[in-house]
């Protein structure tokens, strides 16, 4: 009833019933389908949340009183695209930066696979010094429409840019190159196994730039990809699992996990 009156029609509720059926169907194989927080939304079995339109952020110090948009952000997603909603574990990495917030204050950060684009945003609300955020395709339209809608609310409005980045290019982008990055994010990128041989080549190019550069890497252990990429990483990156103590404690599932990357040293 939720989708058909978010104006989806048919269609929608039809989709509706085939993801929430696929999600069980994949979680059963190994335990039974857990319903997850209040604030999952790919565990949910209302998968109406999926198809709002308009999905809200809100900050852990949100003023309870219209602070005109400065405590959270609005994002506009599309259901039947898949980098044009918001994914659970974007919302485990903006909250743990939320929680530990000196991570990214003063630091120039960059974002791969950014999609709807609310990462990046929810880290220039934080204090980042420059957040640049890459997608491909048709997502690299509505994340720079994101983006131009909550910039305002930010206190360095400009801070905060997008661009378009192909894995698929030898090259990395000039403003990527121009931005020297602290700090590279990347949140459930592992989808699909062909993209690990890529993802993994992209960075190793993006560590090269500075020596001292982390990758921090959101993943939903469930994902085709995850572990065939993970098992690439260990073989030629430094890599740590950020501790559960360390998440936010209302925002993390056994499901997804952050690993942080480096370049080895000899």
């Amino acid at each position: 009833p939720q989708v058909a009156k978010a104006g989806f029609g048919a269609a929608a509720v039809a989709m509706a019933s085939l993801l929430e059926a696929k999600l069980a169907q994949k979680f059963a194989a190994e335990k039974p389908l857990l319903r997850g927080h209040s604030w999952e939304r790919e565990r949910s079995t209302d998968m109406g949340a999926f198809s709002e339109g308009v999905y809200t952020y809100h900050f852990d110090n949100e003023a309870p009183e219209d602070d005109g948009g400065r405590g959270k952000i609005q994002i506009d997603e599309a259901f039947f695209e898949l980098g044009h909603r918001v994914w659970d574990t974007c919302l485990i990495m903006s909250k743990f930066f939320e929680h530990q917030p000196s991570i990214v204050q003063g630091k120039k950060i960059l974002e791969i696979g950014a999609g709807t684009g609310l990462l990046g945003l929810v880290v220039q609300r934080l204090g980042a010094e420059k957040v640049l955020l890459t997608e491909y395709g048709r997502c690299v339209e509505r994340m720079a429409q994101n983006v131009d809608a909550n910039r305002g609310f930010a206190p360095e409005p400009d801070s905060i840019a997008t661009c378009m980045l192909d894995w698929n290019e030898p090259d990395l982008p000039k403003e990527v190159v121009a931005l020297q990055p602290d700090i590279i994010f990347a949140a459930d990128i592992t989808l699909n196994p062909a993209d690990v041989p890529k993802i993994a080549d992209l960075f190793t190019r993006l560590l090269a730039m500075r020596d001292d550069i982390k990758i921090y890497l959101g993943c939903q252990d469930h994902r085709e990809a995850t572990a065939p990429f993970m098992e690439v990483a260990r073989g030629i990156f430094e890599v740590t699992q950020v501790p559960a103590e360390d998440l936010h404690p209302k925002y993390q599932t056994e499901l997804h996990n952050i690993y942080v990357l480096a370049a080895k040293r000899d």
